[in-house]
């Protein structure tokens, strides 16, 4: 990936594919990992720039697709690159809410594939997470 203004987090080349490490030391996780043309993000909640988890769950997804967007640019990306969504949700009755939220962030004509699913619960009681897979033009 080239062009980019800010360096991605850590880059572990490993096997054919690079880790970017996340940024906070203690997480578990990769950021990201890249194997060849394809950028894998970590499903993600809506949690604000303190870690803190944030109101409602318009509030969640919201947060959840800007930090995806922001994350997405440190790698030179948008939310036009993103091909593969994947949706868990707390309560399938938010459903149309959700719909609502997402589907303006995406062009018209470029939504993503897109699988969704019920959970009985997910980490610090958010109500949404949402994991991302982005195609690497010319990679």
């Amino acid at each position: 990936m080239s062009g980019s203004t800010e360096t991605p987090v850590k880059p572990v080349h490993a096997d054919g594919a690079i880790f970017y490490m996340h940024p906070h030391p203690r997480s578990p996780f990769s950021e990201a990992v890249q194997v060849g043309p394809v950028l894998y993000l970590s499903a993600m909640i809506g949690l604000d720039n303190n870690g803190q988890l944030v109101e409602g769950f318009d509030g969640q997804v919201r947060q959840i697709m800007h930090n995806s967007q922001a994350i997405l640019e440190r790698y030179s990306l948008s939310l036009d690159n993103v091909f593969k969504a994947t949706v868990m949700l707390t309560d399938m009755d938010k459903w149309g809410a959700f719909n609502r939220i997402y589907k303006p962030f995406f062009q018209p004509t470029r939504l993503p594939v897109r699988t969704a699913f019920g959970v009985s619960g997910l980490a610090y009681g958010a109500e949404v997470e949402i994991e991302f897979q982005a195609w690497i033009l010319g990679a």
